[in-house]
This record gives C-alpha cells, structure tokens and sequence, in this order.
C-alpha cells in the first residue's frame, strides 16, 4: 500500500469513527417568561408550546421558567446574554421589550434579537368588580372627574402596556390617576379581586379567567372582542383608546438559519392548527397572529411610536 492510499484509507476510518452531529434539538429549550407564572403570559405558552414542540420534533421540549420583574426587563435580559444556539427563546412582550429600553439603561435593545412570530396578543380592559358602584365607564368617568383626587388604579407594572393605556386615559377624560404597580397583570388582578383597589387595568384574557368576579367596562380594541361580546370598546363610548401587549417569540440574535426558520416555521403551523385554536377558546386566549417579517416589523414601528410619546408624556418620572 502506497502512503498516499494509507493516508486515504486513515482519513475514511476516522470519518466513520466520529459521530453525525447532534440534529436540533437534542435537549430541552429553555423558555424564558419574563413574567409571573400563573398570569397571561404563562398561561398562552403552555397553551400553543406543545404544537410548536411537535411540529419541530426530535423530542422537542420547552422548560419554561418565570423571571418576573422590573415589567420584563429581568427576564428579556436574560434571554439577550444567552447563547446565540437556538436553545434559549424567550416571550418578549410588547411594548414593555420597547419602552424598557426608552425609560431605562437595558443590557439589550431590539436588535439583541431574531423575532420567530407573534400568537397572542391581548387587549386591556378596565374593570371592577361586580358588586361595583361603577356600573358603566360614564359612572367612573363621573365620578373621577368629581372627586377632586388622584383616582387609585391598579396595573401590572409602570410602563407596562395596561399603563401606557392608562395614562392615554387619564388624559382623555382630564383627570390624574394613582396608579398603583401590584407587579405582573396577575397580581393586579388578584388585587382588584381581593378588594385592594376597586378598579384595575389588565389584559381581556386575565379578566376572562374570572369571568364571574369581574366586569370590564371598556376594552381597548378596535372592535367588540369575543371574549366579552357584550362589553363595549373605548371607542364606542367616545374615548379612542387601542392598547394592549403582544407576546412576540425570539431568541438572541445569532442562532444558525436553520434553527430559525425551523421555530418560525413551526410558531406559524401551530398558530393555524385547528386544535390549537380550539385550545386557545377554551383558555380565553387573545390571539393576534403574525409571522416572522411582521413581528420584526411590528417590534420597530412600535419602538418609532413610543420613543414619540416619551418625548411628550413619559411613563415614569425621567
């Protein structure tokens, strides 16, 4: 045997030896929600993760972790210093992944991120409960302008979306809240049950869950929202009021192509999967669907609106 043919003969045996490269995923993905476990968030991962885990395969699995804190800021830092390998995703909820970078110094900024898609949006409602003296939104507008003090308000967090759609309101109807930051929209909403404050901003979907302990009387959508058919919009009661989050999908920017498109490919699949939204129904999810390209594009404008509103109405002391 010539050297040349040992070398050859060398090589091919060594190739055989080595072992094939580990298809993704081969262990769990970490999932990080930068809220509570329990609130809206939470509760719409767990809903559409395992259509996503079947569609990409291989034993996909997310272990989902809550890192509540700062209106998201902890746990989106988090998922910026990750490994850029596909095996960290995280909820980057709007606009708190916006206006976090715009009132605060982040450890990250929009482009920390490749944005995978968006499936549940949410909207904010205004809501008492029901033994409330306030039956319409008139009798609080009503009662707010009279009462001659800041009105106390419960929310989520201060620059959260429920926030951001409560300092809109305030200005509409001329009058100064006190807003009160319980620290997730669960929170808030436990508050409101548990007679802390009497009125509250949160997502229509955390209100859904307790459909018979609280009434919303507005919601900030463009139209009448499913969930509560019979609950009128901002707008029809003369307030043009749009507000809500967005729970966009991403992962630090960086992951192979491959890895990407396999997760966005995968988030759209499951967005449209019949059984899917059956399952959303049946949770009181409130979807608002977008793939990859419009969820980047959504991220931007979005940053562009706010970055406008701070310059003339921040939403914490500068």
């Amino acid at each position: 045997m010539t050297l040349k043919s040992a070398l050859v003969v060398l090589l091919l045996s060594g190739a055989a030896a080595m072992p094939a490269l580990a298809e993704y995923p081969d262990h769990p993905i970490a999932f990080i929600n930068p809220n509570s476990a329990g609130g809206g968030t939470d509760v719409g991962i767990r809903t559409w993760a395992p259509y996503v885990e079947k569609c990409v395969g291989n034993g996909a699995a997310f272990a989902v972790t809550a890192m509540p804190g700062a209106t998201g800021a902890v746990g989106m830092s988090e998922a910026a210093k990750a490994p850029h390998d596909g095996y960290t995703m995280a909820s980057l909820n709007m606009p708190q992944l916006v206006t976090n970078q715009i009132a605060k110094q982040m450890t990250f900024t929009t482009d920390s991120f490749d944005y995978l898609g968006n499936i549940v949006g949410v909207r904010s409602v205004i809501a008492v409960r029901p033994d409330s003296k306030f039956k319409t939104l008139a009798d609080f507008v009503a009662f707010a302008k009279q009462s001659g003090a800041p009105i106390n308000v419960g929310l989520g967090g201060l620059g959260a979306d429920d926030h951001l759609g409560g300092l809109r309101f305030e200005e509409m109807i001329g009058v100064d809240f006190n807003f009160i930051p319980f620290g997730s929209g669960a929170d808030s909403r436990n508050a409101l049950l548990g007679n802390q404050v009497e009125i509250a901003f949160m997502s229509n979907s955390e209100a859904a869950q307790f459909r018979d302990e609280i009434r919303p009387l507005a919601i900030a959508s463009v139209q009448r929202d499913p969930l509560y058919p019979d609950t009128p919009t901002f707008k029809e009661q003369g307030y043009d009021l749009i507000s809500g989050s967005d729970h966009v999908i991403g992962l630090p920017k960086g992951a192979p192509e491959e890895v990407k498109t396999k997760l966005a490919d995968c988030i759209a699949k499951a967005a449209a999967d019949p059984a899917f939204l059956a399952d959303a129904k049946k949770r009181s999810l409130s979807l608002n669907i977008m793939d990859a390209k419009q969820t980047e594009t959504f991220v931007h404008d979005q940053e562009n609106i706010f970055r406008e509103l701070w310059k003339t109405n921040p939403w914490i002391s500068k």
